[in-house]
């Protein structure tokens, strides 16, 4: 049951694709900590949320019962890297990234209560799938909608053609690395509100996705910030400068990444 009291099917608004300060490639730009993203997300009426780090999974009992107080149900995910170079949404799985670095071994240990994302698929950029995932549709549940789109260029559709074709179910998400891209785009899930019920939800197709493209100046934005704080950012937190591997207490700070 949910923090509001809610247990029964509802359309849960969600977001499956963020990263925080934690992140082992991103943490040089992506500033906030998991409570403040949760916090973030949940000020926006967000009820379901996966901080998707790259190649580790952040989610503990502690951190998922700090979410359910602010009415979130948080998916155990990852962002890892297969084949090399490519990315895969992964949730659930419970096991460390080095264990899913290729498709035969995401293939081979998905299960019921597993779901796996095919994000940003088409998108320029080698850590992107591409002809993989036409190769490989058995491997995925579902492709996202990359909330990074700009008006007027929408590196989306072929993923929405492969969805269709394959059958396979659209989700929408953020990319999240800066708090103010939370509430652009999302997924809304008809589930209850636990964690295989959402994920199950997904597989079987009962989502809508709602999007808001970004402006070009957005866009311009966060790749101008992400390439100074890459490139010029002095120390970032690491996991274990971090009480406990989180930041309780930061979630109270400013908001604004």
């Amino acid at each position: 049951m949910s923090s509001s009291g809610k247990s029964g099917k509802q359309w849960l608004k969600a977001e499956l694709h963020a990263h925080c300060c934690l992140d082992p490639d991103d943490s040089r730009f992506c500033r906030y900590t998991p409570e403040q993203l949760i916090a973030g997300a949940a000020g926006l009426g967000y009820e379901v949320l996966s901080i998707t780090c790259h190649n580790l999974d952040v989610w503990t009992e502690s951190l998922s019962e700090y979410a359910r107080g602010l009415g979130i149900t948080l998916i155990p995910g990852m962002e890892v890297t297969a084949e090399i170079t490519r990315h895969v949404l992964v949730y659930n799985f419970r096991t460390g990234a080095e264990n899913l670095d290729t498709l035969e071994k995401i293939r081979s240990r998905s299960r019921e209560d597993t779901l796996v994302v095919a994000p940003h698929a088409f998108f320029p950029g080698r850590n992107c799938l591409r002809g993989m995932l036409t190769k490989n549709p058995d491997v995925f549940d579902a492709i996202e909608h990359s909330g990074f789109q700009v008006r007027g260029l929408d590196f989306n559709r072929r993923s929405e053609r492969v969805a269709r074709e394959t059958g396979k179910p659209v989700v929408g998400s953020g990319d999240v690395h800066f708090l103010w891209q939370l509430g652009r785009t999302f997924t809304r899930v008809y589930s209850k509100p636990d964690v295989q019920s959402v994920l199950g939800a997904i597989k079987r197709g009962f989502v809508r996705v709602e999007v808001s493209p970004l402006s070009w100046h957005e866009a311009a934005a966060w790749w101008a910030i992400a390439i100074w704080r890459k490139t010029f950012s002095g120390h970032s937190p690491r996991s274990d400068e971090i009480k406990d591997g989180r930041g309780f207490g930061a979630a109270q700070e400013g908001m604004k990444s």
